[in-house]
């Protein structure tokens, strides 16, 4: 069985486009934050294995989930048990495992036990981005650049994060501006509501897969 850190929702601030209405209403996100949306998959080493930030904030994660390259990907790898974990703001799918909202068994409460211990991964390597970049960061401020230019920004820290880890350079904690050391963790939730499948047939068989695991790994 292996593992992938989860498919992981975060925002980064931009400035406010020139041109006002529908445009800057997508960008919103639900807390009135002008935000692009990024979703990331790590591994288990903090390597980022995949990021799409070409989605403005109004934008549910579940939505980048489903137009990304990930669900073909993974359709692939899931003969060979590998799975990729995903916050409750995601479905429960075939490829894609989620906590359960109401565990009842000590099966269940080990499986949403490792589900957080694992999850802590992407939360890691987002506070490591972050702090790498503080750009990125909120002592960073906004990223006062086009939607377009944010998006090239996001995907460009990310390769070199990933470049970082490869040749082991070390990450050296600076103070902020407030005389604090900038966290190289941070918890990262979903701000969206779950998602229900429309197919319920498709979304039983999901939940039987999901079941399945816990039988297998965690009894």
């Amino acid at each position: 069985m292996r593992v992938y850190s989860p498919p992981c929702g975060c925002g980064d601030a931009l400035k406010r486009p020139s041109n006002s209405g529908y445009a800057t209403a997508r960008i919103l996100n639900i807390r009135g934050v002008m935000v692009r949306r990024d979703q990331m998959v790590c591994l288990e080493d903090q390597y980022i294995s995949h990021v799409n930030a070409k989605f403005p904030g109004s934008v549910h994660d579940a939505y980048i989930l489903r137009n990304s390259s990930i669900p073909c990907v993974m359709g692939q790898l899931q003969r060979h048990c590998v799975w990729l974990l995903g916050d409750s703001g995601y479905p429960n799918l075939s490829w894609l495992l989620t906590p359960l909202r109401n565990p009842r068994t000590r099966a269940e409460e080990r499986y949403n036990e490792a589900h957080g211990r694992t999850r802590r991964v992407i939360e890691r390597t987002f506070g490591l981005l972050k702090a790498r970049f503080r750009c990125r960061h909120m002592t960073g401020g906004s990223l006062f650049y086009s939607p377009k230019k944010v998006c090239q920004i996001i995907v460009t820290c990310c390769m070199l994060h990933n470049l970082a880890l490869r040749r082991q350079v070390p990450f050296l904690q600076e103070d902020g501006p407030d005389g604090g050391v900038v966290a190289a963790v941070e918890p990262v939730d979903s701000e969206d509501e779950p998602v229900d499948s429309e197919d319920e047939e498709a979304e039983e068989e999901d939940m039987n897969n999901r079941d399945s695991v816990i039988q297998q790994y965690f009894q």
